[in-house]
């Protein structure tokens, strides 16, 4: 059977056998193409037959040096303003927080050292000097610029589930249930607890940083005093009260709160650990919870198995408004500066108004899905199943940092005022500055 090409509108005189088509097609001259120059902003559309004539006169082409030396220039350049307009950032930020890092400069030789406290911040005068030196104060940027591993803790003989921190205290829960603390600064084990039976997957720190609160698979909440020297008397209380993994815990303006795969969010006296109220209305297991502090009432959001995510007030227990994720799980919540942020199971990360609960973007990036995330400070930290942990700039809607380091699952996310946690199934905490 004969056809006409399918290029016969644009002056194709041929008739081709059917099963020939798409060959003739391929090569066809009269087939409409653009400029190769579009690229530099020649408008050309013509045919391929044309479009050679077209180049030999084609303006771009003759300029086509000095277009991409022009370019070229200007990427330079918004290279140069993007760089001063990070050092001005930063230089602001000294202006309004004045905090740093304390460096002894030899008068002598010139030399910069360290104060003796090498990962302490610490604000310095002109006033502060001695005859061997004198103090200059060096701005701690985090966490903006760049950030590197500081510090590597491998005291876990298993994975590393879940981490907080607080009063420059790591706490960790693991995969045989123990939870540990150690120094911040030194990375020295303060004290090894063993309570739990399987993987504790929640910690909360009360502000005092002597007690905290563990959680995990065996749907327990147990209450330690880490700092008794009695290790009979370190663990408190244990709470049987969920049906369900545990896999949240939350303390706020004297309460606590925990999350469950039981469909449940329970809230707890931290003094008198009394059970003060149920929150229901999930239909599949809550994974994560966080304080909504900015709120005018104290709100708390959660992300669940049934795809959605719910913002509570807590006063009433009531539901306030449910965001519905589509198609995939919400594994973890974040909320800060007006946003708030849920990551899927699709490894995607979502942006919402936190007062109209509308979407604002989507965070892409990470190969696997992403069950920690941490905002502070304007930036929004991620940590994932495929081994690192992602910077974003929630505004941007782009990410400008990936830490790498950990060789396994990162379990466990933690932020502080001048540095962020880590905890992995490499059996591994990691300090990043």
């Amino acid at each position: 059977m004969l056809v006409y090409c399918n290029n016969k509108k644009f002056g194709c005189p041929q008739i081709v056998r059917q099963d020939a088509l798409h060959g003739h097609v391929l090569y066809c001259s009269y087939a409409p193409t653009e400029c190769a120059n579009k690229a530099l902003g020649c408008p050309y559309k013509g045919t391929m037959r044309d479009s050679r004539e077209h180049l030999q006169n084609c303006v771009y082409e003759r300029f086509k040096g000095y277009i991409e030396a022009t370019n070229s220039r200007f990427v330079k350049l918004e290279s140069l303003i993007a760089d001063q307009s990070r050092e001005i950032e930063k230089l602001q930020r000294i202006i309004r927080t004045g905090k740093g890092i304390e460096l002894m400069i030899d008068n002598k030789g010139g030399s910069a050292s360290s104060s003796s406290n090498p990962i302490s911040n610490s604000t310095a005068t002109d006033a502060e000097a001695s005859s061997s030196g004198t103090k200059r104060t060096v701005v701690s940027t985090f966490p903006h610029d760049e950030i590197t591993c500081h510090r590597t803790i491998s005291s876990h003989s298993c994975g590393v589930t879940s981490v907080a921190v607080s009063q420059d205290k790591v706490f960790a829960g693991a995969h045989d249930g123990s939870t540990k603390v150690f120094d911040i600064n030194t990375g020295k084990l303060l004290k090894d607890s063993k309570g739990h039976t399987m993987s504790v997957w929640g910690l909360a720190v009360m502000p005092s940083g002597d007690r905290y609160f563990s959680a995990g698979s065996d749907g327990t909440i147990k209450v330690w005093d880490w700092t008794n020297e009695d290790e009979t008397k370190c663990l408190v209380k244990s709470i049987p009260d969920h049906n369900a993994k545990v896999y949240g815990l939350v303390v706020d303006q004297g309460r606590l709160y925990s999350a469950s795969s039981d469909k449940t969010i329970k809230v707890w006296d931290v003094e008198t650990l009394e059970c003060l109220a149920t929150f229901q209305g999930h239909t599949g297991g809550v994974n994560s919870l966080a304080a909504l502090k900015e709120a005018s009432s104290s709100q708390l959001v959660t992300g669940s198995s049934d795809k959605t995510i719910k913002i509570w007030d807590v006063t009433t227990g009531t539901c306030l408004k449910t965001v519905r994720r589509g198609t995939s799980e919400v594994l973890d919540v974040a909320v800060g500066d007006g946003m708030l942020f849920g990551s899927t199971y699709d490894a995607v990360i979502h942006v919402y108004d936190l007062n109209e609960t509308q979407e604002l973007g989507t965070l892409s990036g990470h190969n696997w899905e992403v069950w920690q995330l941490e905002y502070g400070q304007g930036s929004l930290f991620s940590a994932s199943f495929d081994h690192t942990i992602k910077r974003w700039d929630p505004r941007r809607f782009q990410c400008d940092l990936t830490l790498k380091g950990h060789k396994s699952f990162v379990h466990g996310m933690a932020m502080a005022d001048d540095c962020l946690v880590t905890g992995c199934a490499d059996r591994t905490i990691k300090i990043w500055r």
